[in-house]
């Protein structure tokens, strides 16, 4: 099911257009399929090889060529948490040879923590729909001696020179990590990473001691023992880790904070390629074979996000991460 955050988000939208959403996004039903593109399409990823996004859009690319009757070519400009390949979208044409999966990172979280120090803003960008999301799961090194939260709040307490890794300064796993961690009343110091493979490498090794990472990731290490799962930070327990119990039921309740990701081009995208694209992925998303696939990673297709809807959705998204950017003191410099 849908994750109950994101369940409210959605519901909760207003029928007013905020100020990012273009008049383009206004566009009459009747321009879908009107354009087809000519020649091979770009799909760029903020993450290295191997994250959720990139899984996602690797996923994506064959039955959008097919629909679009062009190759669509994934390219990965990983760092920074995705801001690197924001920004590179932010330039690109806006002719429909350019798109890209993002996340909240890049979308919605760092124009939060540092709303004038980024070379790209909202307006940037013409969301085209919510894709997909997937619970977290609060993974640790199999050599960390504990097995629940109260364990690892205990290890982490009595061993300072422990620290945790995400795939970069924030995006929402980062922050996702240390809402948990205010709330267990610890301070943990974070290591940035250019994609979530190079975490779940240094985990593996133990150089860090934890990450929080989605259930694509998470469940098959923690299924051949690579790696211990504690929590899953949702309301509801996994398929995938059914003997993995939440942060709900480990006494911090209520908390449930997904990853999303979203299909955007650049901003001024026009009416009828942005039609095509939109009709084009909702025909995907809804295909059996792929709602498979992505269950089987533990992920979940979203659909009837329409652009008007999703750039409502983020701006509602933005603001629940600068509450929690105020409420946990969270920097740049974690």
């Amino acid at each position: 099911m849908f994750s109950r955050t994101l369940h409210r988000a959605v519901g909760a939208l207003s029928a007013v257009t905020v100020l990012t959403v273009l008049p383009a996004l206004l566009a009459p039903a009747h321009a879908a399929d009107a354009w087809k593109p000519t020649k091979p399409v770009r799909l760029l990823v903020g993450f290295a090889p191997g994250g959720s996004a990139d899984t996602l859009a690797r996923l994506l690319a064959d039955p959008l060529s097919k629909r679009l009757g062009q190759s669509v070519v994934v390219e990965n400009l990983a760092g920074a948490g995705g801001n690197i390949m924001a920004y590179r979208l932010s330039q690109s044409a806006a002719d429909g040879y350019t798109i890209g999966i993002a996340a909240a990172g890049s979308m919605a979280i760092t124009h939060v923590l540092n709303p004038k120090g980024t070379n790209y803003k909202p307006s940037d960008f013409t969301p085209i729909t919510l894709a997909a999301v997937q619970p977290n799961v609060v993974i640790v090194n199999k050599d960390v001696p504990a097995n629940n939260l109260a364990e690892l709040k205990a290890y982490f307490q009595n061993t300072p020179t422990a620290t945790y890794g995400t795939a970069g300064v924030g995006i929402s796993n980062h922050l996702i990590a240390e809402t948990m961690l205010y709330k267990l009343g610890v301070k943990v110091p974070h290591a940035a990473y250019r994609g979530a493979a190079p975490v779940i490498t240094d985990l593996l090794g133990g150089y860090i001691a934890m990450t929080m990472d989605n259930i694509s990731t998470a469940a098959p290490l923690a299924s051949q023992g690579k790696v211990k799962a504690i929590a899953v930070a949702s309301l509801k327990r996994a398929p995938q880790l059914p003997n993995v119990p939440t942060l709900d039921e480990q006494g911090l309740k209520g908390f449930d904070m997904p990853t999303w990701q979203g299909v955007f081009a650049p901003a001024g995208l026009p009416a009828d390629v942005l039609a095509a694209y939109y009709a084009a992925l909702q025909d995907v998303l809804k295909d059996p074979a792929l709602v498979e696939k992505m269950a089987g990673l533990g992920s979940e297709p979203v659909t009837e996000m329409t652009p008007e809807k999703t750039a409502q959705f983020l701006e509602k998204d933005r603001q629940q991460w600068a509450d929690i950017v105020k409420a946990a003191n969270i920097s740049l410099e974690q």
